[in-house]
């Protein structure tokens, strides 16, 4: 693990997730965010949006959970999230997709998408979508 994803693991607004604990977290984080690394030695993007996944635990975590997908669970979840493409951040509402964003975007598009989940807390979810 680089220094930049133990900093963001070491946060306390994140968890390393493994499959076994992913309903357990869904059911204690109604919103949540869920961060796929991808291997960050291949595509190094990963370690510069782990950074910002961790501004978003500082600036949201209060009100969001981060839950960091362990690696050797990250092909088994992908599917399951909407995921097509590492490092990815998936918007969980109510344990479904609201929005991914995919690969390293600006920080306002991660921000817009929180906000979103936030703000609109009351709707159903949609199908995955988003920034992919």
């Amino acid at each position: 693990m680089t220094d930049v994803l133990e900093s963001l693991v070491a946060h306390p607004a994140c968890v390393v997730l493994r499959t076994a604990d992913l309903e357990d977290f869904i059911a204690r984080s109604p919103l949540a965010l869920l961060f796929f690394t991808g291997d960050t030695a291949a595509r190094p993007e990963g370690r510069d949006v782990a950074v910002v996944v961790r501004e978003l635990a500082s600036t949201y975590g209060d009100r969001l959970r981060v839950g960091v997908v362990d690696r050797r669970d990250e092909t088994t979840l992908m599917a399951r999230f909407g995921v097509v493409v590492t490092p990815a951040v998936v918007c969980l509402r109510r344990g479904q997709p609201a929005e991914v964003v995919a690969r390293m975007r600006d920080w306002p598009v991660y921000a817009q998408a929180c906000e979103r989940l936030l703000t609109d807390e009351s709707a159903p979810s949609p199908e995955a979508g988003g920034h992919a």
